[in-house]
């Protein structure tokens, strides 16, 4: 089985690629960084680390081929899958090379990407996966001074949708009802309140996920926040109870776990494209409502995601000038796409953040 990865970072290098690698997959890279890819070329191998209650547990990545953007578009046809992992926004980029591929698995944590780059590339064979799990793109600096391309990541689970590939049985591929529950599961019970542990982690200056976890007050609004989404994705019917709560306390867990280094900057990129009033803050919260309570706790993850201030992030940078310039309940109206009198602008805007100033 010969696979293409288009992303050597989390997703792609920390938890496809080992993965895959364990079914006999033959593994190549797709990547605009020059260093990543100049160092697979060189050392046609790296380590991936997974967690284990105690440590890790090492597996070796063999790489068959490491291209930068566009060295790999005559080999594409010649690969059994090809999976998209560049994010998003900037997986549409290489629609029109998708049009070769036998089969594309779009990994972008973005359900909507299957239908258009369907539509873009023109190539029906375009399959949403879900890799629920916690991956970094980095790794304690011990492990990485004996290579820089080692990552760490958790066990996780891999969910496909069904399609015309194959991969083995083990690996989850289910139908497209499945499917859907897995994904208001892991948008709204993961995604929303591990951005709020990033966003409130960033106010206190903290670098890891789990060190945020493990500050009092930040936790209190992580642990209220994923109780008011989870039971208002039940009271929604996207899931029933039991798996819910399941997947509430796996979380939980995942986001202390001290030996993935989930770095805070990763998790908050993009916070635009997180505020969306699709995407899974605001849809969150108003998820959250549902079960006839105000959302409190997600509304403060929410006010400290529009107040998300770093230099190197172009749409935190964006927020700070809008909120700058218009004020809170304008800028959040325009990265939202809310309109001004939504009752949830005003709610949020009113949140106080004091205690999580660093």
């Amino acid at each position: 089985m010969k696979v293409l990865i288009y992303g050597a970072g989390a997703i792609g290098r920390g938890y496809l690629a080992p993965l895959l690698i364990q079914y006999g997959a033959s593994i190549s890279f797709v990547d605009i960084n020059r260093n990543i890819i100049d160092l697979m070329k060189k050392t046609k191998k790296y380590t991936a680390l997974t967690t284990t209650q105690n440590g890790y547990n090492f597996i070796d990545v063999s790489i068959s081929s490491a291209f930068l953007l566009d060295e790999e578009d005559k080999y594409i046809d010649g690969y059994d899958i090809v999976f998209s992992c560049v994010g998003p926004e900037q997986c549409y980029d290489l629609a029109k090379k998708f049009r070769k591929a036998r089969v594309v698995i779009s990994c972008e944590n973005d359900i909507s990407t299957v239908e258009k780059l369907r539509n873009l590339s023109e190539n029906p064979q375009i399959y949403f996966g879900i890799p629920d799990v916690i991956t970094s793109n980095t790794a304690p600096k011990n492990f990485l001074d004996k290579d820089p391309l080692t990552t760490v990541s958790e066990e996780g689970v891999l969910v496909l949708e069904k399609g015309n590939y194959y991969l083995p049985s083990s690996i989850s591929q289910v139908d497209y009802n499945e499917l859907i529950m897995h994904w208001m599961c892991k948008l709204f019970i993961h995604n929303a309140p591990h951005a709020i542990v990033a966003y409130l982690g960033h106010m206190k200056g903290y670098q890891y996920i789990h060190e945020g976890m493990n500050d009092p007050e930040i936790n209190k609004v992580v642990i209220g926040s994923i109780n008011e989404i989870t039971e208002g994705v039940v009271a929604s019917k996207y899931a029933e109870e039991s798996y819910a709560t399941m997947y509430r306390d796996k979380e939980i867990s995942r986001f202390s776990n001290q030996y993935l280094y989930d770095t805070i900057d990763r998790v908050a990129r993009e916070p635009i494209r997180k505020l969306s009033s699709d995407n899974r803050l605001i849809l969150g919260m108003r998820i959250a409502q549902f079960n006839g309570i105000k959302p409190y706790y997600t509304s403060i993850g929410i006010k400290a995601a529009l107040y998300y201030n770093n230099p190197d992030d172009a749409q935190s940078e964006y927020i700070s000038q809008l909120r700058n310039t218009i004020g809170d309940e304008y800028a959040l109206k325009e990265v939202a796409g809310l309109e001004l009198y939504d009752p949830i602008i005003a709610y949020i805007v009113k949140q106080d953040l004091i205690k999580f100033q660093k």
